[in-house]
């Protein structure tokens, strides 16, 4: 019996000693966190830590068919700086400026076009799902123009506007560095847009423009 009685004694003590240290524990978590609570105050309002910066290139290609059934060829490439803000984790803006090329090619009438542009914009991004996010982006555009026909060259200086719209893909973490992928069309079908392409007969054909980019936050937050 009095073996029995130390066994008994033994795991009366032990579960005394863990549920105390339980409790000193507990208290010492509470503690912690209220401390941190204190340390770390919820922000409200501009934070610095939600600005993010980068860019990317586009490049479009594509083929129409004229009404005399001669083919054009276009092809488009830009780089695009860019900077935003995270609204939340739903939500960024931002604004970005961008240098456009785009040339386009008659084979059967050896004619060609060149448009050189810049542009200033503000674009806006939902992200509805954790790998995807639909962006709206109009913009402003000028440049010069230059069609070549016959041997002959005319230059002219052009004002434009967009409205891109387009789905993207990336994994977008605030507050960490990511790289996406975005393919757009112009929705304002401007003649000269960069990018569209504008038949001589009048009717305007909107590129397929796909953007491949990279974002990083400056000022994130150092753990």
């Amino acid at each position: 019996m009095s073996f029995m009685k130390r066994i008994i004694t033994s795991l009366v003590l032990l579960l005394v000693c863990q549920y105390s240290f339980g409790q000193e524990s507990f208290h010492d978590h509470r503690r912690n966190v209220e401390v941190d609570k204190t340390e770390e105050p919820a922000t409200s309002g501009f934070d610095k830590s939600k600005i993010f910066t980068g860019g990317g290139i586009n490049i479009g290609y594509t083929t129409t068919v004229n009404g005399d059934n001669s083919t054009n060829n276009t092809f488009n490439i830009g780089a695009i700086p860019e900077v935003g803000y995270s609204l939340s984790e739903l939500f960024d803006l931002g604004i970005a400026t961008s240098i456009n090329y785009s040339s386009t090619t008659n084979s059967y009438y050896n004619a060609k076009q060149r448009n050189t542009s810049y542009s200033l914009g503000a674009f806006a991004r939902v992200h509805p799902l954790e790998n995807f996010f639909v962006q709206v982006m109009p913009e402003i555009d000028w440049g010069t123009y230059n069609t070549i026909s016959s041997g002959y060259t005319t230059s002219y200086k052009i004002q434009s506007s967009s409205f891109l719209v387009g789905l993207g893909y990336g994994h977008r973490v605030i507050g960490e560095s990511y790289f996406y992928t975005l393919l757009m069309l112009d929705l304002a079908k401007d003649k000269y847009s960069p990018y569209n392409y504008y038949d001589p007969s009048g009717t305007v054909t909107p590129l397929p423009v796909l953007r491949g980019g990279f974002n990083f936050y400056p000022f994130r937050k150092r753990h």
